[in-house]
């Protein structure tokens, strides 16, 4: 079992990030977020799942005060998070990207001690960070020169840095979409032990086994809007996601776990047939 960051008292058990009414667009006649509520509690592992340009990404990044609301907030345990100066901001919730590209030769361990940056300087945070995402061989490493899912597991490691001592909020854009199987599914543990160490986890998955296995909740984004919230067991069901995604799912039971597997098939008469047509001189019309 990996070493977990636990956090200290500061973190309660009634922490609540919560999102009221929100409504967003990068452009003024096209809304990304329509009017969306949503409570993110501690002690749980939330998946955020969806189609592509659902609005997820732009979600997660008004959840930590980076965009600012057309309408609506987003409140930490009541105070609007948009108000809170960064490095408070940074003190209680601690944010993923997909990833992050160094302009200078930074080594791993630097780039994980940037997640004390607002905070007290703490060595021993930053060695156990990476420690915990098996980056302390390489910490010497060119962040730059990782392949993308070792630089995913640095990024994961300099957001538990910061969360240590006072983390209430974690947020991930989806974290181990690059990693291997062994580091996704360790990846997904870390943040199933920081959920239960009090910590509310978010994280943005495209995998749904992957979500039912270690989920205790899932959101459902479609269209700027959350289609269906709740424990995973009620949303991650075929009858909820099949007209989301526009597929067949079917839902698997496996002997060895209690959890289900999915099995995703196109609908049958949709228009996501592909044609695919080979141009070689075997195939080509005479003239």
């Amino acid at each position: 079992m990996e070493k977990l960051l636990t956090p200290t008292h500061d973190t309660t058990p009634t922490t609540e990030l919560s999102a009221q009414g929100l409504t967003f667009g990068y452009e003024p006649d096209h809304r990304i977020i329509q009017d969306l509520s949503a409570t993110l509690t501690a002690g749980q592992l939330c998946a955020m799942v969806g189609p592509n340009a659902a609005g997820k990404s732009t979600l997660l990044r008004l959840l930590i005060g980076q965009l600012q609301p057309w309408s609506g907030r987003v409140d930490l345990d009541g105070q609007d998070v948009t108000a809170m100066p960064p490095g408070r901001r940074a003190k209680w919730i601690s944010y993923v990207p997909q990833r992050a590209w160094a302009s200078f030769a930074f080594t791993v361990g630097e780039v994980v001690a940037m997640g004390r940056y607002a905070l007290r300087h703490d060595p021993g945070a930053v060695e156990h960070a990476l420690q915990c995402c098996e980056l302390d061989t390489i910490r010497h490493s060119i962040y730059a020169h990782l392949s993308v899912g070792q630089q995913q597991r640095v990024l994961l490691a300099r957001a538990l840095a910061q969360a240590t001592g006072h983390g209430r909020v974690m947020i991930l854009d989806e974290p181990g979409s690059a990693m291997d199987l062994r580091h996704t599914h360790q990846t997904m543990r870390i943040l199933v032990q920081l959920a239960r160490s009090g910590v509310a986890v978010l994280a943005v998955l495209h995998d749904l086994t992957l979500a039912a296995r270690y989920a205790d909740t899932v959101w459902l984004m479609n269209e700027g809007q959350i289609a269906a919230a709740g424990p995973w067991h009620d949303v991650l069901t075929p009858q909820t996601l099949e007209p989301v995604y526009r597929v067949r799912i079917q839902a698997l039971n496996t002997p060895d776990h209690d959890r289900p597997i999915f099995d995703i098939q196109p609908h049958h008469g949709s228009s996501d047939k592909l044609s695919v047509t080979r141009n070689t001189h075997h195939d080509s019309p005479k003239s």
